[in-house]
């Protein structure tokens, strides 16, 4: 009888990055799942943003589906960091019938916080964040975008710790990192749309992290109809690179635990 096939997984990265940010969830999953780390727009090998596309989420959303090496009709797990999470919400909430679950540390779907509140200060600070990065490239200021940026998640100014190569490589991609956030601003999910994802969904979220990514991570805990929140003690927004060795067996185990269950 010939062996069953890996089940395929989908890593999506986070802005500033690109798919060989999971390869030490690759090399700690091993060969129980079939790896797919694909580099979303403007990252990595990917190509930039399309020309005259929106800045909508599902731009990268089809881009993903657009190039997965398998059938179209082939379901698979999700997992994603950050802008790479709120991809594949969108993902599952297009094509909820391929996903079997999600496995998501702080997707940053700021989208869902104008719900409570215009005034919100953690959706206020997320529209700094945002503006800042603008401003700057505005002025045609890469590194200055970027420094604002990086320094924002990582909760103190690290840039004059940074190589010269370092800098050059976080600032590259400032421009397509702004049309995350008018995406991740402009998409403004239901209650009701994502009571739709019936999948199993386990949320990480860092203790130490920014207040607009728990904040998000909080009100998707209250809203998703199969979510499990599960906090990482002093951990920041940047832990699926910076600590690795903590967040991959959360990952892992949550992938283990929906392969058992099913079919």
């Amino acid at each position: 009888m010939p062996d069953t096939p890996a089940r395929p997984v989908v890593c999506l990265h986070s802005s500033g990055a690109s798919g060989r940010q999971w390869r030490s969830l690759v090399a700690d999953g091993g060969t129980a799942w079939s790896w797919h780390t694909p580099d979303l727009f403007g990252h990595g090998s990917r190509s930039a943003w399309p020309e005259g596309a929106a800045s909508d989420l599902a731009v990268d959303a089809d881009g993903v589906l657009a190039h997965l090496p398998f059938g179209a009709e082939q379901r698979f797990d999700l997992v994603g960091h950050s802008y790479g999470g709120a991809v594949a919400l969108q993902i599952a909430l297009q094509q909820p019938h391929r996903v079997h679950s999600l496995t998501l540390y702080e997707p940053v779907a700021f989208g869902v916080l104008p719900a409570l509140g215009e005034d919100l200060p953690e959706w206020q600070e997320a529209q700094q964040v945002a503006a800042a990065v603008a401003a700057a490239l505005a002025r045609g200021d890469l590194d200055q975008a970027a420094r604002g940026f990086v320094g924002y998640w990582q909760r103190r100014d690290v840039w004059p710790e940074l190589e010269t190569a370092q800098r050059a490589r976080l600032a590259e991609p400032m421009p397509t990192i702004s049309r995350h956030f008018e995406a991740l601003a402009a998409t403004r999910w239901s209650d009701a749309e994502l009571a739709t994802l019936q999948m199993p969904v386990r949320l990480i979220c860092g203790g130490a992290t920014r207040a607009s990514a728990r904040r998000v991570a909080q009100t998707l805990a209250t809203t998703l109809p199969r979510v499990e929140l599960v906090a990482l003690a002093g951990a920041g927004h940047m832990a699926p690179i910076a600590e690795a060795e903590r967040v991959n067996p959360l990952i892992l185990e949550h992938l283990r635990a929906v392969t058992q269950r099913a079919p």
